[in-house]
């Protein structure tokens, strides 16, 4: 692509130099641009100054042309689609991280495994990696092609993931931030434990006060405390019960808005990757064509 941007500049270049500089000693019958020796004479300086501005204009165009030609050549398909918005800058790799969203108006999901982030300073090349759609805590889980919807967000995280995996945000993951830290922070939304099932505890007396504390229950919390003997046994077993990640993610994975508009992928990097200033970070499709690129 370089070498045909070259000598097409190489051409229109030679093209103005003729105009300039070899255009008196054309001919009519030469096939050349300017009238024989005997009509230029005839011609004002000013008409030939004309003549010679309206084709350097005509070249520069040209060469705009072709540079336009060129650049549509190398830019991806999905330019436009997915694009680079912010880079926060840290010198801790946890903290890390480039942020990559996807339009809302896109019509089609895009995978993204695969892609690369370039520094052209640096010139440090990173791949995006694989990550799990739906994260279970305590087991080993399947990663595959990381694919975004319209309107998602990626955090392309430096650091080593608190969780050991790659993962997709759901109304279950605020579970996490209780003991571990993440950055950006997971947004604590989790579904409320007293709007959960609760036709398993008995509505006795002995009850009431544990119908209080699930009232009163903030979201997405793991029940640790001890509680009260007077409870009812059905009352204490479903706060143990289903007040942690594993329970939230089977009674809620069928949830229509179960999964959450952000992914977060780490590249599990010891220290950070991208300048703090005079970066330009340019992301590559699976082809290898450039879909953005964000300075700073």
């Amino acid at each position: 692509m370089k070498d045909d941007f070259s000598i097409g500049i190489i051409v229109l270049l030679v093209i103005v130099a003729i105009a300039i500089f070899g255009g008196g000693k054309m001919t009519k019958n030469s096939g050349g641009i300017f009238s024989t020796p005997a009509q230029t004479q005839s011609e004002s300086q000013a008409q030939k100054q004309a003549d010679i501005q309206n084709q350097i204009q005509t070249a520069q165009n040209q060469v705009k042309d072709l540079e336009k030609q060129i650049a549509a050549q190398n830019d991806s398909k999905y330019k436009g689609v997915v694009k680079l918005q912010y880079v926060n800058r840290s010198s801790n790799a946890g903290s890390e991280y480039v942020v990559l969203y996807m339009s809302s108006s896109a019509t089609t999901t895009v995978p993204i495994t695969g892609w690369t982030l370039h520094s052209v300073p640096s010139g440090e090349t990173v791949s995006v990696p694989t990550g799990t759609l739906l994260y279970f805590s305590g087991q080993t889980n399947l990663e595959n092609t990381v694919v975004l919807s319209p309107g998602d967000t990626v955090y392309v995280i430096t650091g080593t993931s608190p969780t050991g995996y790659s993962f997709r945000v759901n109304e279950c993951s605020g579970y996490f931030s209780k003991f571990q830290t993440f950055v950006p922070y997971i947004s604590t939304s989790c579904p409320l434990p007293r709007n959960e099932d609760l036709s398993s505890i008995p509505k006795i007396t002995s009850n009431d006060d544990c119908f209080d504390y699930i009232d009163s229950y903030p979201a997405c919390k793991t029940q640790t405390n001890n509680l009260p003997n007077s409870w009812g046994y059905e009352c204490k077993k479903f706060l143990v019960d289903k007040m942690n990640y594993s329970a939230c993610v089977s009674g809620h994975k069928d949830d229509k808005n179960f999964y959450g508009k952000d992914w977060r992928i780490y590249l599990k990097r010891s220290s950070p990757i991208w300048k703090t200033r005079r970066e330009d970070i340019i992301l590559y499709d699976n082809d290898g064509k450039v879909v953005d690129e964000i300075k700073y």
